[in-house]
């Protein structure tokens, strides 16, 4: 109960304060609506005041970062194009971090491979050249 008056600004029953007043004109969205998103996703722990201005700081910036990219558009009004070339790259992290970890799997997959090859190469060899085959080729 403590938590969830902590995560609004003003309490429903007070008046707005003039820190409370200030801090919405800085701040780029309402920080109760950012605090219920992040509560949404972030169960049974306390959120620093910081990190909830931090957060409504960064989306702010990230807003516009995504306007100035739709901005860019050749035509008078923006579009849904517009905003999801804009919110591309973002949309793509997802991704690229699943792209990541399948490539580092594949190459592991082919290093195991090269091993085995080299192994068998200096094998072949070792008895294409009539010699004893040594325990631990060298590769």
């Amino acid at each position: 109960m403590a938590d969830e008056q902590n995560d609004a600004d003003v309490a429903p029953d007070e008046a707005p304060t003039e820190n409370a007043v200030e801090e919405d004109e800085t701040s780029p969205f309402p920080r109760a609506r950012v605090v219920r998103l992040m509560r949404d996703e972030i169960k049974n722990k306390i959120i620093r005041s910081e990190v909830k201005e931090a957060m409504n700081m960064w989306l702010g910036d990230l807003t516009k970062k995504v306007a100035k990219e739709m901005g860019a558009t050749q035509y008078a009004s923006v579009s849904l194009a517009d905003f999801q070339r804009a919110t591309k790259a973002y949309d793509m992290i997802e991704d690229i971090v699943k792209d990541e970890q399948r490539l580092l799997l594949t190459v592991q997959k082919l290093r195991e491979d090269s091993d085995h090859i080299i192994r068998e190469l200096s094998r072949f060899f070792t008895v294409l050249r009539g010699r004893k085959q040594e325990e631990n080729p060298q590769p």
